[in-house]
């Protein structure tokens, strides 16, 4: 069975990483040296979540091709389980283009990357379309990623929440980057550009709140921040880094929180912090001036924002 994990709504164009269900967990892959002498294909490495490197047989593919030739490499990676038509590929690389037009640019562009990755037989033509296909093992880390994240979200259901926070960190581990670079604006990808963004918002919720229900502050701090890295309007974020600063006693860096969070709700937004938020901040006050009765101290970490 097979799911598609980076779900979208129906009206949305672009390809969809689609993984088996079932499939497990690929660890990083092993220096060549340290590869058992039975794998005897080369595999192929792929980085896509921290800017975009492939290795086949531990050796470095160089000079990866940019523009269309890379949109369409990253488009073969990501749909790598099923081929794809050449009419699909026309339509995302070259939507606005005419049928013959879109063609001859889609057979230029596949030149162009077969000569560009040096083996031209990891991208196959078949009836049902261009598939890139690897002579041995493939390991991908924007699947790795969705694969952890999926089993971080099916153990924290059942409860299993040690193996849910090993999951997630695993998960947020491989995530270096957006799978488009900053300003790159290529529709073919924006889909799965988002869809990973989204898993990864996703994951580091998720983490930051078990870290917090663990009574692990400091590693609720670090996922936060991260958070906030990527979404800096996120008031969960920030009311779970003035919580986590408060239980530390470090009141005066939550108090700074509060007017970050102010300040880009403002600049950003152009709104004003939520309810939930304003509460909390008043109660920090509260317990400046009186540290006996904090009402930081004695409670427990909450279950939502």
């Amino acid at each position: 069975m097979e799911l598609d994990v980076l779900s979208r709504p129906a009206a949305m164009a672009g390809p969809t990483l689609v993984l088996p269900f079932d499939r497990p967990i690929a660890p990083a892959p092993l220096p060549v040296s340290s590869r058992p002498a039975a794998l005897a294909e080369p595999m192929l490495t792929v980085h896509m979540l921290d800017g975009l490197q492939l290795s086949l047989g531990g050796q470095r593919i160089q000079d990866l091709p940019h523009g269309k030739a890379r949109a369409l490499l990253r488009v073969l990676l990501l749909q790598r389980r099923r081929p794809m038509s050449r009419l699909r590929l026309c339509s995302l690389l070259w939507p606005e283009a005419d049928p013959a037009g879109a063609r001859n640019s889609l057979h230029v562009t596949l030149h162009r990357l077969r000569r560009a990755i040096g083996d031209s037989g990891l991208i196959r033509h078949g009836d049902e379309g261009y598939q890139l296909v690897a002579p041995g093992e493939v390991w991908l880390d924007a699947e790795q990623f969705v694969l952890h994240a999926e089993v971080g979200a099916l153990e924290d259901l059942r409860g299993n929440l040690d193996e849910a926070i090993t999951e997630y960190e695993s998960a947020i581990a491989l995530y270096r980057s957006d799978l488009l670079d900053d300003g790159e604006h290529e529709p073919a990808l924006a889909c799965d550009d988002q869809a990973l963004r989204d898993r990864f918002n996703q994951a580091l919720e998720r983490l930051a709140r078990l870290r917090e229900s663990r009574e692990d502050l400091h590693g609720c701090l670090r996922v936060s921040l991260r958070h906030l890295g990527i979404d800096p309007c996120n008031e969960q974020a920030h009311r779970r880094l003035m919580r986590c600063y408060a239980r530390l006693g470090q009141v005066q860096l939550a108090e700074r929180q509060f007017r970050t969070c102010v300040d880009t709700l403002r600049r950003q937004l152009g709104v004003t912090p939520q309810a939930e938020t304003i509460e909390l901040h008043r109660r920090l006050l509260v317990d400046r001036h009186q540290p006996s009765a904090s009402w930081f101290a004695s409670r427990s970490a909450p279950s939502g924002g």
